[in-house]
């Protein structure tokens, strides 16, 4: 995911539109038992100002996982906004570095990717869960254990 400004600033714009579709590896899972679904997509706005770079946008995916209470497989679907600064010459902990013209989003997104993932998912909001007795699925059955 490398865009290179100088094309950008040879071109005489300040500014452009990027989309990138890239199948994940599983490193910035989480959950257990979950998988990328699909690619993650990654679309924003590039806008360059002096030395520094400003990147916004938001990043598509989903996870194929297990409900975290009753273990009925569940789709999650995220999306993640990002607004960051990259610079050649600055440094520091909001601020990205790019060299050579080129600013490479892989390192931000793949952060993004992992502050994003979430502890656990549910198959509905008001999920019952598996009985502690007989392991039956409490959505689909009522249950001789629980009263």
């Amino acid at each position: 995911m490398v865009i290179d400004v100088r094309k950008l600033k040879y071109s005489g714009k300040d500014e452009c539109a990027f989309h990138f579709e890239y199948e994940a590896d599983g490193s910035a899972i989480t959950l257990p038992d979950a998988e990328f679904c699909g690619k993650v997509t990654v679309n924003g706005r590039l806008i360059l100002d002096g030395k520094s770079v400003f990147v916004d946008g938001e990043i598509d995916y989903s996870l194929s996982t297990l409900c975290s209470r009753c273990l009925t497989g569940v789709i999650f679907h995220n999306v993640v906004e990002f607004d960051e600064e990259y610079s050649e010459v600055e440094s520091g902990e909001d601020v990205y570095k790019f060299k050579k013209g080129l600013v490479d989003l892989t390192e931000m997104v793949n952060e993004k990717l992992i502050l994003s993932m979430p502890y656990s998912v549910y198959c509905k909001e008001d999920c019952k869960g598996l009985c502690p007795e007989c392991g039956a699925n409490l959505n689909q059955t009522k249950c001789e254990h629980i009263k």
